[in-house]
């Protein structure tokens, strides 16, 4: 089938999207089945099957299958089958049925006052009255056709969402870069800030003593408590370390959304401590940059299995 095939599987060995479409046909003696797949964003996976009555025997395995290929998102499926000519002896009228039609429909003609009698056709037609009933056995040898069918659209919804996924890829990664620049913009400017701090302090001290000697073992004390502060190391690390398992995941197969997420959250986290702690507008501008990265990221994870 389909979905042995192994060379598809490394195709797509990255995220996923959520969204996609896949339908396939398949012919046999016993009839065409047509398979059709839809999905759709959710936090969790959801299938929703639609069959013909003579092929609900056959639901629970077609769900088995599709769980082991869509692990998130809401999936809609739908099975069309037409069936070889009906032999005349496998009609046939269900005489209880159409019992309970006619009496309801005489209440109706009683409770109404309505005049004229109650014809064969006013019951036929009513869903359920006149069915094609094929043989279990029979029934049972469609399976092959159906898994077939099945197979063969999870194989072309996955192509679908794994293309939209490899372009949800391009973007992210366009957009870590961006986050790792402004990152290391903020480590590099962080240093930089305690030596301009100690700097004004100095000259601030001078203006005021005007010209007399400074405590230096004051002006180190200050100078300490504001690095300490506005120390940040610990949130670039932090930073760098969530960007890292972030590009990793995304470049794996299988359910991602959650855990990256979950990864989002945390960078958004990290760097509004950041911009708490400093005061300096270039890092101010870089944590502003980086908000919104994550923003635009944390929107795109919506689609992602």
């Amino acid at each position: 089938m389909g979905l042995e095939n192994e060379n598809f599987k490394e195709h797509f060995t990255m995220i996923r999207s959520m969204t996609g479409f896949g339908s396939s046909k398949s012919k046999s003696k016993y009839g065409v089945v047509t398979a059709e797949i839809k999905t759709v964003n959710h936090k969790f996976v959801e299938i929703t099957c639609k069959l013909p009555n003579s092929l609900v025997i056959f639901e629970e395995r077609i769900k088995s299958l599709l769980q082991k290929e869509i692990k998130r998102g809401k999936v809609y499926f739908n099975l069309i089958y037409e069936g070889a000519s009906p032999h005349v002896d496998s009609l046939y009228v269900d005489k209880k049925l159409a019992e309970s039609y006619y009496n309801k429909l005489h209440s109706l003609k009683k409770a109404f006052k309505l005049e004229g009698g109650i014809k064969l056709n006013d019951i036929i037609l009513f869903p359920g009255v006149l069915n094609y009933r094929s043989a279990e056995k029979d029934i049972s040898k469609l399976w092959p056709s159906v898994h077939g069918a099945v197979d063969s659209a999870l194989e072309r919804l996955i192509n679908e969402r794994g293309k939209e996924g490899k372009s949800l890829y391009k973007d992210f990664k366009k957009r870590i870069k961006k986050i790792k620049k402004h990152i290391n913009r903020i480590k590099n400017k962080s240093y930089v800030n305690v030596k301009n701090y100690k700097t004004k302090l100095e000259q601030r001290i001078k203006e005021i003593s005007k010209g007399k000697g400074i405590n230096s073992e004051r002006l180190e004390v200050e100078v300490a408590l504001y690095a300490k502060n506005s120390d940040i190391s610990e949130e670039i690390t932090r930073l760098k370390n969530h960007i890292s398992n972030f590009d990793r995941i995304i470049g794996k197969n299988g359910e991602a959304g959650k855990k990256l997420d979950f990864i989002a959250q945390e960078l958004h986290r990290e760097i509004n401590t950041v911009g708490s702690k400093s005061s300096d507008y270039t890092i101010s501008k870089s944590v502003i940059e980086i908000k919104s990265e994550i923003e635009k990221i944390r929107e795109q994870l919506q689609n992602i299995e």
